[in-house]
């Protein structure tokens, strides 16, 4: 039976029963009226399909979160202006429940937890409102047009886990953890009273540990958009000269907004919105003031036979400046359309919204022209891609980030920011904060607890926590979180990092895998770590010569841990004059560099003895000295 990801809106006619006893045949023909002029048109306005009728109820499918959070408030809108004054035993009202999840088709119907989670949602929520669970709420939050009050967690009938349930708030556009009504809210004040211990927990560290090094924030300088830019995509430019082929080029611009619209540091404009823009060839300054846009991607698509050209570009509303490009050629037929389609997408989708993408990249240059008091909460959580190798950076981020854990404590990339910059500070012995390494440790894991308690749904979030994991020993908890990390979904750099965690763990062959696709995804923006960790994966499968390719795309000359890949290769290879060379790189880089040394780094994260031996056994090749270091345990395997 075929599965996918869906988002699904449950909606239901509240005290049905009742309006039928009172007058069946009018309740009927209002029922109707209802679908033809009302629900059915807006489901067809924001993308939905409507799966199948229940009576008095509807269950509708959406490809988009941000599409069944504004269709079911515009729904719940207009209906309220319809029934207008009327008496509320002559009203329809509607509740309506909506879920993110896994689901199983079957022809043109659809089951499993994530319709299940739905249909009790819409239980919860009170008449003419909307309640949705946490991950509709985290991923639609700066994209839909409200937001979103948390109510608490509860167990729901048929339902193994708890779940955490918001209600959607039409006026507002951000989340909020205040509780709702009082009945509910005795779970919120709950989960509010956990999150303030840990907060107290963390803030005797952060008083312990050096709050004194904090900037004060300059709030007339600091940006306007702490969540992270705003992107219009405009509708593709057909160039094919065939008007039937305007569907490719909509179905690539769509693609491309729900593509990006799975990166939660973005608020991607809908396709309503920017697709009115067709055809005007207005500067793209105006088009930003007027949609409030940062970057605007447009492109053309071109059709000739079998070949099909796709080119993109970025631009930055304010300079105006083209700050991403590319051109895309694929062979078209009619059975690799859609295949053709997706994989042109979630290129410019990671080129674009990636960590390591255009637009971080732009507003990193921007974040790092300004001095730390000046940096918005936003800026501040964007520097964890150079920490290990840039002083100035790490000062840069040590400078702003206590200031803003203790300024917006419930901003979760700021605790996540300082977990990650505390993890840095220990693999790398920066000393920029201060304690021993038990207490940085501690410290650091309680901030990556704080920041997924504030958004369990980060896929980075769970990464950074597993590392941190790692550091103390725990091997199967980085495993779960790393699970759970891919389960989220995250970006391609976040999977790539758990490809290399995986493969420093002995799981070899899904951490190659997630490596490969995040290169191929985008091969101009790659970094050294991912091909060292290609080169032990492929050290491992006896391949030496494809190690060896692999490390030397990985070597960082002022990094000695770097070019362990290439001496072990070129040891197993036997060649005795490169390996010459090699050697005495790495023994410029660390001067009097021994086994036992690396023998300590690969054990203070984790990695059992029995997968450490080769690398001892190459190292000896080499002719490093041994140093001193408990014996190997072939038994270990983790």
């Amino acid at each position: 039976m075929e599965r996918r990801l869906a988002a699904i809106m449950a909606a239901d006619v509240v005290g049905y029963s009742r309006l039928m006893g009172a007058d069946e045949i009018g309740v009927l023909n209002a029922l109707k009226a209802l679908r033809s002029e009302l629900f059915d048109p807006q489901v067809e306005k924001h993308h939905g399909r409507i799966v199948k009728l229940m009576g008095d109820g509807t269950l509708v499918e959406f490809a988009s979160i941000v599409d069944a959070v504004n269709c079911a408030t515009d729904i719940q809108a207009k209906l309220a202006k319809r029934n207008g004054d009327l008496p509320p035993e002559q009203r329809l009202e509607l509740r309506i429940g909506i879920n993110l999840g896994d689901v199983m088709i079957d022809g043109a119907d659809l089951y499993g937890d994530g319709v299940n989670v739905a249909a009790r949602l819409e239980e919860l929520a009170e008449p003419g409102s909307v309640c949705v669970s946490e991950v509709v709420a985290t991923q639609a939050a700066g994209k839909a047009n409200v937001g979103f009050e948390y109510l608490g967690e509860t167990r729901l009938k048929n339902i193994s886990e708890p779940v955490r349930i918001y209600h959607v708030n039409p006026q507002s556009r951000a989340i909020s953890r205040r509780s709702w009504n009082w009945s509910r809210g005795v779970q919120a004040a709950i989960s509010a009273a956990l999150l303030i211990v840990a907060a107290f927990v963390v803030w005797q560290g952060i008083h312990r540990w050096g709050a004194n090094d904090a900037f004060p924030l300059d709030e007339a300088t600091a940006l306007t958009r702490p969540t992270g830019p705003t992107i219009a995509v405009l509708a593709f430019e057909n160039l094919s000269g065939d008007p039937s082929k305007e569907y490719l080029s909509d179905g690539i611009s769509e693609d491309v907004i729900i593509e990006l619209g799975r990166y939660r540091d973005l608020n991607v404009l809908s396709r309503h919105t920017t697709f009115s823009y067709r055809g005007q060839h207005q500067d793209v300054r105006s088009i930003g003031e007027s949609l409030g846009a940062d970057f605007v991607l447009e492109g053309t698509v071109r059709q000739a036979g079998e070949r099909l050209r796709v080119t993109a570009r970025l631009i930055d509303t304010d300079s105006r400046a083209q700050v991403w490009s590319e051109a895309f050629d694929e062979k078209l037929t009619t059975a690799n359309l859609f295949d053709v389609q997706s994989r042109i997408t979630e290129r410019v989708a990671v080129a674009i919204g990636d960590t390591r993408g255009a637009i971080r990249r732009t507003d990193e240059r921007r974040a790092r022209a300004k001095p730390p008091e000046r940096l918005s909460s936003y800026e501040c959580t964007m520097f964890y891609d150079d920490l290990y190798d840039r002083p100035d950076v790490q000062k840069r981020v040590h400078g702003c980030i206590e200031r803003v854990v203790k300024e917006e404590p419930d901003y979760w990339r700021a605790w996540a920011q300082l977990a990650e910059a505390l993890r840095v500070d220990l693999s790398f012995f920066g000393n920029r904060y201060a304690g021993t390494y038990e207490e940085k440790l501690n410290r650091a894991l309680a901030a990556a607890n704080k920041a997924k308690a504030l958004n369990p749904n980060s896929a980075r979030v769970r990464l950074i926590l597993g590392i941190l994991l790692l550091m103390n020993g725990d091997r199967d908890g980085f495993f779960a979180e790393a699970e759970d990390a891919l389960a989220v979904g995250g970006d391609r750099s976040v999977e790539a990092e758990i490809g290399y965690w995986l493969i420093w763990t002995g799981r070899f062959d899904l951490g190659a895998a997630l490596l490969r696709r995040a290169i191929d995804l985008d091969p101009g923006s790659t970094i050294k770590d991912w091909h060292q960790a290609l080169s032990e994966y492929h050290f491992h499968k006896g391949e030496y010569e494809l190690a060896l390719a692999e490390a030397r795309k990985g070597v960082l000359l002022d990094y000695w841990w770097s070019m362990i890949p290439e001496v072990t290769a070129l040891a197993q290879l036997g060649r005795a004059d490169e390996l010459e060379r090699a050697r005495n790189r790495l023994e410029s880089a660390r001067p009097g560099v021994k086994i036992a040394d690396i023998v300590w780094v690969y054990r203070r994260y984790q990695r059992p003895d029995a997968l450490i031996a080769p690398y001892v056994d190459a190292f000896r090749k080499a002719g490093l000295p041994e140093g001193k270091y408990q014996a190997l345990d072939m038994n270990d395997l983790g």
